[in-house]
């Protein structure tokens, strides 16, 4: 990592960080709710420290801020959590420094490899152990593609015992109507709660009994894959990160 500043300065606002990121990760285990309170005191602090003692290279500081942004985007459509962008920008601020890359881009990096290692279990699990219920699916070939990479099959009985789990199959039902709808994905903004009252409605009226199954996908605790990605972004040497790019860049090549 190269650090401009001495490695004991340096190691101010990221002790700061990584201790904002364990309280930020608690609240995210336990709720998948974290307050933007929890992020303003570390964020004061960095950004004064970052500019009064770092003073980084202005495109070494743009370049850090490249993942809070890309986060920033996705906030805004929906896609995650305020919460993620807030992590990164501290990330960014506090920590604008090269291990190869931006400590920032690193981080968000292997952060993305627990969820991109779900996807792939996902699949694997749905074309092998789940076909059948997968091919009685009745939503469209774009939906079930989405449903065999995000999502996973779970009985109603364990739905409802479930927490921070999100249906991609949408029940909905009366007494004279009963519905199911197919998407590719869920609004962070929404309380599984719901889901599981309206499965529970499902239950009571007869369309649906405990056997049955329903294609869940899981709101994911990403500030925990964060705080783990950015320490080992800190830690894994400059040599292994340059080895695993000249590999990359000789598979691609």
């Amino acid at each position: 990592m190269n650090l401009s500043t001495g490695m004991p300065t340096a190691l101010i606002p990221i002790t700061i960080t990584l201790s904002t990121l364990i309280i930020a990760t608690y609240y995210d285990l336990k709720s998948r709710e974290i307050s933007e309170y929890v992020w303003v005191p570390a964020l004061i602090f960095s950004s004064i420290f970052t500019y009064l003692v770092i003073r980084p290279n202005i495109l070494v500081l743009i370049f850090s801020l490249i993942p809070a942004a890309i986060l920033l985007l996705l906030m805004f459509l929906g896609m995650i959590g305020g919460a993620d962008f807030l992590a990164l920008l501290l990330i960014s601020i506090s920590t604008p420094y090269l291990n190869v890359i931006p400590i920032s881009m690193l981080t968000l990096l292997l952060s993305a490899l627990i969820p991109s290692s779900l996807v792939l279990y996902n699949f694997i699990i749905n074309l092998t152990l789940c076909r059948d219920l997968m091919e009685g699916l009745k939503c469209s070939s774009t939906h079930k593609l989405s449903l065999i990479f995000l999502s996973r099959p779970m009985k109603v009985s364990k739905f409802l015992k479930s927490k921070f789990m999100y249906p991609l199959t949408i029940v909905k039902c009366s007494t004279n109507e009963f519905v199911v709808k197919c998407r590719t994905s869920f609004n962070i903004e929404e309380d599984f709660k719901e889901h599981i009252r309206d499965v529970m409605k499902c239950l009571e009226l007869g369309y649906v009994s405990n056997d049955d199954y329903i294609w869940v996908t899981p709101a994911l605790p990403h500030i925990l894959f964060i705080t783990i990605g950015y320490i080992l972004a800190l830690v894994i040497p400059e040599e292994i990160i340059y080895k695993v790019f000249n590999l990359l860049l000789m598979y691609f090549r």
